[in-house]
């Protein structure tokens, strides 16, 4: 093959990376509604309420996580800290049989991480190319043949996983994918020096009574918990309008 068709070396960890992206994430999917009304006993219209506000945060907080990767994160760290957010948060999605309260936690973080990661996987995969660069559109093909497997294979194995062992085990076979995605990523690291890092002079700039970087730690401290708490008292209508406008207000300080 021609050195100058062939693609940066960097993609085939993005790639990586977004496979298990999309099977951590519709492996768990293809699990909520049945652990919801076949395990823990909700009835219809409370999971299907719960599933279709966890689905509505899911697709907007992509806004928020792209505006906070543009100001301070940089995509690489974006992606990175999104992807193992998801992960927490399969993990405890499957200690949910213990406690209501987890189940809603875990949708939160996975709600969190899903903001992150999203919409800042494609920008980084942008960042490899220059903008006039012929290779530019088969990169972005194979970044969408990848999630097309990941998303095939996900409902298969989770759904085996959790037909032959437990819920636990399924949603634990999620997190565990998604792990894997992060570890072969940050294995290529040398590979995405010249993308977009942390920008340190806004992270450490000091607005109203704290350095941005407080600010951000209140944002990912306090977003999945306010969400957890609006799950939990099934106010989840209004889950998407709030935790938007916190959002929004919070990175408006940064």
């Amino acid at each position: 093959m021609n050195k100058q068709a062939s693609q940066p070396r960097a993609i085939y960890y993005v790639v990586a990376l977004q496979i298990w992206e999309y099977f951590s994430f519709y492996g768990m999917r293809a699990l909520l509604i049945l652990y919801l009304t076949n395990q823990l006993k909700y009835d219809d219209n409370h999971a299907y309420e719960l599933f279709s506000a966890y689905c509505s945060l899911v697709y907007v907080t992509p806004i928020l996580g792209g505006y906070l990767a543009d100001k301070v994160l940089g995509n690489r760290m974006a992606v990175m800290l999104g992807a193992f957010l998801m992960a927490i948060g399969h993990l405890v999605l499957g200690a949910s049989e213990i406690a209501p309260t987890f189940l809603y936690l875990s949708l939160a973080i996975i709600v969190c991480g899903y903001g992150l990661f999203k919409s800042n996987i494609s920008c980084l995969l942008g960042e490899l190319y220059q903008p006039e660069d012929p290779r530019r559109d088969g990169g972005f093909s194979l970044l969408y043949a990848a999630g097309n497997i990941g998303s095939i294979v996900a409902p298969i194995a989770c759904g085996y996983v959790q037909e032959e062992y437990s819920w636990a085990m399924g949603f634990a076979l999620a997190a565990i994918g998604m792990l894997a995605g992060l570890v072969i990523f940050l294995c290529g690291n040398r590979h995405f020096t010249h993308t977009t890092g942390v920008n340190k002079a806004v992270l450490c700039a000091r607005n109203y009574l704290l350095p941005n970087w407080g600010w951000l730690l209140i944002l990912l401290v306090a977003a999945p918990l306010l969400i957890t708490v609006l799950f939990w008292k099934e106010w989840s209508v209004y889950a998407l309008i709030v935790a938007t406008a916190i959002g929004l207000v919070v990175l408006a300080k940064i």
